[in-house]
């Protein structure tokens, strides 16, 4: 069973069952008790990330750790924005990612590689609290600095209803990234 296993870590006890012509209890018993392995679901990351990815996000952390030493509000004066394409996806279902792993092993991860035609631009903006704003870009639509523009009012009117303290402090910073509407003059 546990080569079987290794071969093929998404088998059903029932195949293996039929496959050495045992009972279905037997198997079970054995993958559970013997084995000691339960069948879980891969979890969704968006992208693998490269060993120099991952140091850089380290570095960056560190520098805000640091940062927060100095200054326990700080991540709580900071609204982060981004944008992200939001596919239509046909992926395997949660019982088709299934795999038989021994608890001490990591959950399996699976990335979604193939994007469907059909997409919508999500712009998101959220500090420390959570999620403060969110829309939708209309389809056809360019986000460009007028758009853009557009989009930051709705947030700050956002953030007075949702974070009147920060609003009223006035002590809040945007964290976005370089995209060319970001950094528009009349953006800035």
């Amino acid at each position: 069973m546990r080569r079987m296993l290794a071969d093929d870590k998404r088998l059903s006890l029932r195949m293996m069952a039929e496959e050495l012509k045992i009972s279905l209890d037997s198997v079970r018993n054995i993958i559970h008790e013997h084995l000691q392995k339960r069948k879980i679901c891969a979890r969704f990351v968006p992208n693998n990330l490269s060993d120099e990815q991952k140091q850089h996000r380290m570095e960056t952390s560190g520098d805000f750790i640091d940062a927060c030493d100095r200054n326990p509000q700080f991540l709580e004066t900071i609204v982060t924005g981004d944008d992200s394409w939001c596919y239509q996806y046909d992926p395997e279902t949660k019982r088709q990612s299934m795999e038989w792993c021994s608890s001490s092993l990591p959950h399996p991860k699976k990335c979604r590689l193939t994007k469907s035609r059909i997409k919508m631009l999500l712009i998101a903006f959220f500090n420390s609290k959570g999620l403060i704003h969110h829309e939708f870009v209309p389809a056809g639509t360019t986000v460009n600095a007028e758009s853009y523009e557009g989009v930051l009012k709705r947030l700050l009117q956002r953030i007075r209803r949702v974070r009147p303290q920060l609003y009223q402090s006035g002590q809040w910073k945007l964290l976005h990234d370089n995209a060319t509407p970001h950094t528009a003059i009349r953006v800035r």
